[in-house]
């Protein structure tokens, strides 16, 4: 398969056409203009010849009109093959007069009416003249009236010498401005796609492992994909680490149900009592593994679209309630209507659930959920009746693998993994003691206007 043109190639190619077009175009329009200047110099010349010759003639009789051999105006005239020659034709296109300098004699005169000076192109097989024609109205002294075409010829010869050096001096002056610009064309997109470059050798480095994003410095208008490219390869090292942290949370998490199950073996309890114990530590084992690969392939999609969370929280809730029926969690909520989030719909379930499940654990009686909106952020709360949490182990709490007491079920993980997620989405979360309930008090707080 053949590698495609670059940007800049094809920036080239279709400027090169473009040019070319245009070039060729402006050869043809100042080319015609040149023309049409040497062509009205011309009939004017030529005009000023036919005057000159018209000085020259007389009116002797009504069908004679008398012009020199040798008129004594332009000595071109006067010489053979001069390249300008004069002829007189009367009415009946009879000729009356030639000039010396005159080749061509046998001409057809053409249609013009009196006193309207034309200018054509006359082409014979062997040489082009320009064709001056005026008819001249002459009133002998009787009153009649006699027409006499002037015809003066002039040969182009030298017209299409000078056209010929105007063309080629137009066509080389033309191509070296053509040159010239493509190379500063080349020169302007060698700038312009340098940022493109500088990506690509970053992209490189970042590969072979010698850089760890790309730069800042880049033009605004590839800045947005330059910071998606560095999301794109934060992301990724976050999800090769949060594997690599998946095998070490499921091998921290199995050490207890395997604990038990070795020291029931080793005590040698009843088989009953073994058999019980081994169902619940593999039912615990399989929630475990379950849960950490759920977490492994998804994680934090930060890219996702606004959200509305009020009914998954409160499927959230109604899930939660039917766990700790027996214990007697009793769970409110307070949760805006239309209030939308920049949040996968998994990390949610993941963040409340962790954080609920731990409120209904540690609470008495009570859970609150409330969401509220202050200066563009949107807020989760929840709250618990519990002991709360004290300030010295606030920051314990969040890390991974500590539990505020190893008495109460759990593995350690839930709200380390609340923090990743957070942090994932440049969101904070705040531990404090809830005024309503007395107990511990986590908020989420999602930054809507970043």
């Amino acid at each position: 398969m053949s590698q495609a043109y670059s940007l800049q190639k094809r920036l080239l190619l279709n400027t090169s056409i473009v040019l070319v077009f245009f070039i060729l175009a402006m050869s043809a329009v100042l080319l015609k203009s040149y023309e049409s200047g040497i062509r009205q110099a011309t009939f004017e010349r030529l005009t000023a010849q036919f005057y000159g010759l018209l000085s020259a003639a007389e009116l002797e009789e009504k069908d004679f009109l008398f012009i020199p051999e040798e008129p004594q105006i332009d000595q071109r005239f006067n010489q053979y093959a001069s390249g300008l020659s004069a002829l007189v034709f009367d009415e009946t296109e009879t000729l009356v007069w030639s000039s010396v300098s005159s080749e061509e004699t046998n001409l057809k005169v053409p249609l013009t009416l009196p006193g309207e000076p034309k200018l054509y192109d006359l082409s014979l097989p062997d040489k082009e003249y320009f064709q001056f024609h005026f008819v001249t109205e002459w009133e002998s002294e009787e009153g009649e009236i006699a027409l006499y075409h002037f015809i003066v010829l002039e040969n182009k010869r030298a017209y299409k010498q000078v056209v010929s050096a105007y063309r080629n001096k137009l066509l080389i002056w033309l191509g070296v401005l053509a040159l010239s610009l493509l190379f500063v064309l080349f020169l302007v997109l060698r700038w312009t796609f340098k940022p493109m470059r500088k990506i690509t050798h970053e992209l490189s480095q970042v590969k072979k492992g010698i850089a760890t994003k790309l730069g800042d410095n880049y033009p605004k208008e590839i800045q947005g994909l330059t910071d998606s490219i560095n999301l794109f390869i934060n992301n990724e090292r976050e999800q090769s680490k949060r594997y690599k942290e998946t095998l070490a949370n499921l091998a921290h998490s199995l050490k207890t149900p395997l604990a038990v199950m070795q020291s029931a073996l080793q005590n040698k309890v009843g088989n009953l009592e073994l058999s019980k114990i081994s169902k619940e530590q593999l039912e615990r084992m399989n929630q475990i593994v379950g849960y950490q690969l759920q977490r492994a392939t998804s994680g934090p999609k930060v890219m996702a679209a606004p959200f509305q969370i009020a009914p998954a929280i409160n499927k959230l809730i109604a899930g939660l309630a039917k766990v700790y029926a027996d214990k007697g969690i009793a769970i409110d909520s307070a949760i805006e209507k239309n209030l939308a989030i920049n949040i996968n719909e998994g990390d949610l379930y993941e963040i409340c659930g962790n954080l609920t499940d731990n409120a209904c654990k540690w609470a008495k009686s009570r859970v609150f959920i409330s969401t509220r909106q202050s200066d563009n952020n949107a807020i989760i709360s929840i709250e618990d009746d519990g002991p709360g949490i004290p300030k010295q182990v606030q920051e314990a709490v969040l890390s991974r693998g500590k539990r505020l007491d190893e008495t109460v079920e759990g593995q350690g993980i839930g709200m380390s993994v609340v923090k990743e997620i957070m942090e994932a989405y440049n969101a904070e979360i705040q531990i404090e003691k809830s005024a309503k309930l007395g107990g511990a008090q986590i908020n989420l707080i999602f930054y809507t206007t970043k």
